[in-house]
């Protein structure tokens, strides 16, 4: 659709995470111009697409949350060597790589697939991937991830807003359990 901008209202949203930029957007009575004809099916389309988008800025995040973690496993000495060393450490965050490596493939599948099922799917595992990034890189760094100087809550931040941004993970899989149940059919699986 096509709306003059001078025709909206705009408002900033001030939330969790200022620096996203969200904004709100409303309008009355405005005149439109389409460009597609969206009774025909094309808003679960561009849902779906939001949902893949936001999905990868989730990945993105969860990267991002994964290098502050390793960088500070490597820096951080206790009992005169790096935790890194240590077998917990370093079970985090290998449980965190394999979960956004999961949520990365099943975002690729889904755009490939191209059902607005998939794409709730990727999100869904998206959003699960970086709560486990979130969970699991606030453990490694300990103390200093709790500090407004480190930069672990920006990534916190945004991952706690892009997951509730289409439907948040356990939404999106309350959403399709009840989906599932009704047709009694399981999802296609993706090609391998």
């Amino acid at each position: 659709l096509e709306v003059k901008t001078a025709d909206l209202t705009l408002r900033l949203v001030h939330g969790v995470d200022p620096r996203l930029g969200l904004v709100e957007v409303s309008g009355d009575r405005l005149p439109v111009t389409a460009e597609y004809d969206l009774a025909s099916g094309q808003w679960p389309r561009a849902i779906a697409l939001a949902r893949l988008a936001t999905g990868h800025e989730l990945v993105g995040a969860s990267r991002a949350l994964l290098e502050l973690a390793r960088r500070h496993a490597l820096e951080r000495v206790q009992f005169g060597r790096p935790i890194a060393s240590f077998q917990a450490v370093r079970h985090r965050l290998a449980d965190t790589l394999v979960a956004i490596e999961s949520a990365d493939a099943a975002l690729v599948s889904a755009w490939d697939e191209g059902s607005p099922q998939a794409a709730a799917t990727a999100k869904a595992l998206a959003g699960r991937s970086a709560q486990i990034a979130t969970r699991h890189c606030q453990q490694v760094l300990a103390g200093i991830g709790f500090t407004a100087e480190h930069d672990l809550h920006l990534y916190v931040r945004r991952v706690l807003v892009l997951d509730e941004l289409f439907g948040s993970a356990r939404a999106l899989t309350a959403d399709l359990g009840r989906e599932l149940l009704a047709t009694r059919r399981l999802p296609p699986l993706p090609p391998l």
